[in-house]
């Protein structure tokens, strides 16, 4: 490898400024797309990779956007370091509720030491996240002067239970609503959930300790969930926010009684509007249900970018844990803990699908430097992947390459034994966003595969007769919740905000049982509170718009008539 200055290669120098970025996310569980960075970073071979992954990223930069840094990156953290900011400590059990101004930068050095305010214990975090979702506070207090002098509705909310889904049980609590919470084994933090019970105002059904998170036997922890599933519909909330619409399908199948109470939904995945949608369709979705998954303040945030930054930071850290290599370096043996981590850099990726979730992992994949293949079955789309400078081509010819693949169709059996057997010895496989057997590692196990334990949050798979197989991230779950903290503060701001208007829509409105989309009028609502918290602005509308948006009346157009 070429030098680029006195501290070692370009490879070295891209995997310090690697680790650098996903420390910089991670400290604070940030979002780096739409961040403002300071750069005071010496050696020049620095500086210039650190300030290319940075643009490929869309962080700006301090000097031009004439914002506070919310990162500071520099070569030794020093005693001025902090961005002129204190770092005042964090009121514990308070959430904040949400204004202010926000959170304090994070300090990442490119020798490896770093400088965060958030507090480690679960209060701590869940006051951070609630001081970082200023959007999400707004709507929440809009929300509550609404429905101010009328009772609370009861509010039941199914998400991945960490920090950032805390502070909004808690801020639907603050605005008067009665709150129930329902949260996965797998999707839990135990700690959080326990702060959440202890808060007294949450009804929390989600293991709550350690050991009831822990359970190893997947039977164990499939039953638990189903008695917490029910517990939450018998709880009987009058509205529900949905995570792959798993409760409003209970309710449909299971527990019909639920009906009787539950009166409108809204769901936050596309794989939770696809199932309503076919219910709808055969008549069989008995409430209104928005799709907030499908509003452009969600798609275009959280699946684009939240879930390609969180996805492919979350991967990397697991393999940079494990020691893994790619092997196509050097023939560098394939399993872990063979050769040192050498970063995403000049790795190949493979990422199948290219809907809002594979668009940005392959963005922020490339970013930190792979070289990305797109396996895609809608030709419109794997044509939009080229002209994003991806190739495209299909799975027989992109798996067998791949160092990393990564499913992100949420769809189920994505990646088939027919697939896992396409792929090499040490490739690394993850899911993006998710649902339950996008990898279909149930047909491995009935066609004789061995799973292997091959580190934390890693497993090797490996065919009969075979000596190593691919590795598999996180037992094939989405990797940024199961293996990380998910989705970021920032853009878990914009969705949770987005969330709180459908609920105003749903309870001003009388829908009729369907599916029905967010309106642009709320959509619009939720940016410009979102662009005033992140120091931006949009110009303003026409105070005169015509429908459609056109610029003159119909009638005058170009090939008029000179007596018209």
């Amino acid at each position: 490898m070429a030098e680029v200055d006195g501290r070692g290669s370009r490879a070295a120098v891209e995997l310090r400024v690697e680790r650098a970025l996903r420390a910089a996310a991670r400290a604070g569980n940030r979002l780096l797309s739409g961040g403002v960075a300071r750069v005071r970073v010496g050696g020049d071979g620095d500086r210039e990779v650190l300030l290319t992954a940075l643009a490929r990223m869309g962080v700006r930069l301090e000097d031009a956007a004439g914002l506070p840094a919310e990162f500071v990156f520099v070569d030794h953290l020093g005693d001025d370091e902090r961005g002129g900011r204190s770092y005042p400590a964090e009121p514990a059990g308070d959430a904040g509720r949400g204004s202010g101004a926000g959170l304090d930068p994070v300090v990442v050095a490119l020798d490896g030491g770093i400088a965060s305010a958030r507090g480690g214990d679960a209060a701590a975090r869940i006051a951070w996240a609630a001081r970082g979702m200023r959007t999400t506070a707004r709507l929440a207090e809009e929300f509550a002067r609404a429905r101010a002098g009328a009772r609370g509705p009861r509010i039941g909310v199914s998400l991945v239970l960490e920090p950032k889904t805390a502070a909004l049980a808690l801020a639907l609590a603050d605005a008067g609503c009665e709150v129930a919470l329902f949260s996965a084994v797998s999707e839990t933090d135990p700690e959080v959930a326990a702060a959440l019970a202890a808060d007294g105002r949450i009804a929390v059904f989600a293991p709550t300790s350690a050991a009831g998170a822990g359970e190893e036997r997947p039977e164990a922890a499939a039953r638990l969930d189903a008695e917490h599933a029910a517990a939450i519909l018998d709880w009987g909330p009058e509205y529900l926010v949905d995570d792959g619409s798993h409760l409003i399908r209970l309710a449909h199948s299971e527990r019909p009684r639920a009906l009787d109470r539950l009166r409108a939904a809204a769901e936050e995945t596309t794989s939770g509007v696809r199932p309503l949608r076919e219910m709808e369709a055969e008549g069989a979705l008995r409430i209104p249900v928005i799709a907030v998954n499908d509003a452009r303040t969600k798609t275009d945030f959280d699946n684009l970018i939240g879930t390609g930054q969180s996805c492919v930071l979350a991967i990397a850290d697991l393999l940079d844990e494990a020691g893994w290599a790619a092997s196509q370096r050097g023939g560098a043996d394939p399993r872990p803990h063979a050769p040192a981590y050498a970063g995403v850099a000049g790795t190949r990726w493979a990422v199948v699908g290219y809907g809002p979730v594979g668009a940005g992992t392959a963005r922020f994949a490339a970013a930190l430097g792979a070289e990305v293949t797109v396996v895609e079955r809608d030709p419109v789309r794997a044509l939009a992947a080229l002209h994003d400078g991806f190739e495209a081509r299909c799975a027989d010819e992109a798996l067998p390459a791949a160092d990393v693949v990564v499913s992100a169709t949420g769809v189920w059996h994505t990646l088939e034994a027919h697939g896992f057997a396409l792929l090499r010895p040490g490739t690394a496989v993850a899911v993006a966003g998710g649902i339950d057997d996008e990898l279909a590692l149930d047909e491995l196990q009935a066609a004789g595969w061995a799973r292997r334990p091959a580190g934390d949050g890693l497993a090797e798979w490996i065919a009969p007769g075979a000596d190593h197989g691919p590795l598999v991230l996180a037992d094939g779950g989405g990797v940024n919740y199961t293996a990380a903290e998910g989705n970021p503060v920032e853009v878990m701001d914009l969705s949770f905000a987005t969330q709180l208007a459908a609920l105003t829509r749903l309870m001003r409105d009388d829908l009729a049982p369907g599916v029905h989309a967010l309106s642009s009028e709320d959509e619009a609502r939720v940016a410009r509170a979102a662009l005033e918290v992140r120091g931006g602005s949009a110009d303003p509308a026409p105070s005169r718009g015509r429908p459609g948006g056109a610029a003159q009346p119909w009638p005058v157009h170009r090939y008029r008539s000179a007596s018209a």
